[in-house]
């Protein structure tokens, strides 16, 4: 059977909601359920004013042992943001990726400082023109581009953009991130060769979560992967060759 290609990370963000033993045990859960990936959300420290659960701060301690517990994992870490001041505070944890939420795609003082750490920069798109994603393109071009609406009605998703991407940034990676709160759109993402595939993901309750109508379930997580590496396998190569006649065909 074809080796999967396509990624799987599977974002936290914020739905822990400021409690360090759930975000441990929601990370286990994604892995178990076969994601490549965790992202963590983290905003500057004015955010966390305790007013609500996911307005708790996680403890710089915290990101070091799930830097760490994900390395011997071999699963890849994520840290997504949109104010340079998150990668001063987090200078001294090992991640293997930024991820530049879409309110940060013209904080040009924010990349800068990124591009600075030598890592992977993921770019989401979600309020930038085609115009904008070629400018920045451009002038940097170390980043990799997500394409994300910010709308969650499935009319929005304007998943052809995938192609659009690639032809004007010429045939660069893009990446797809799921706002929409029909999932199927993941399959189309990935039949139009989107890599990796971000989605958020949230326990099995009734709390609020800050991303919630598109976040999926971790309890049907596994069941969704499978479902997405079957379709990338049934993509083939596109190559057509001359095969025998099967035998059924004369039963």
């Amino acid at each position: 059977m074809k080796k999967n290609m396509i990624k799987y990370y599977a974002e936290i963000g914020l739905n822990h909601l400021g409690d360090e033993e759930e975000c441990y045990k929601m990370i286990k859960s994604a892995i178990l359920a076969g994601v490549d990936g965790i992202t963590l959300q983290v905003w500057p420290k004015n955010y966390y004013d305790n007013s609500k659960s996911f307005r708790r701060e996680l403890s710089i301690n915290f990101y070091k042992k799930i830097s760490s517990y994900l390395k011997k994992k071999k699963i890849t870490f994520g840290i997504a943001l949109s104010e340079e001041e998150v990668v001063h505070r987090f200078k001294n944890i090992n991640v293997d990726f930024w991820k530049v939420l879409s309110f940060g795609f013209y904080n040009k003082n924010l990349i800068s400082s990124l591009l600075r750490k030598k890592k992977k920069i993921f770019l989401s798109t979600g309020v930038a023109s085609i115009k904008d994603i070629k400018k920045v393109s451009v002038k940097n071009r170390k980043l990799e581009f997500i394409h994300t609406t910010l709308s969650s009605k499935i009319d929005d998703a304007n998943l052809n953009a995938i192609n659009v991407m690639k032809s004007i940034l010429k045939n660069k990676k893009i990446s797809f991130s799921l706002h929409s709160t029909d999932d199927c759109v993941v399959a189309t993402s990935i039949a139009l060769g989107a890599n990796p595939i971000f989605f958020y993901v949230k326990n099995d309750n009734k709390k609020f979560y800050p991303d919630d109508a598109h976040a999926i379930r971790l309890s049907k997580l596994r069941e969704k992967i499978d479902f997405w590496k079957k379709i990338e396998i049934s993509l083939g190569t596109g190559i057509k060759k001359n095969l025998k006649i099967p035998k059924w065909v004369y039963v």
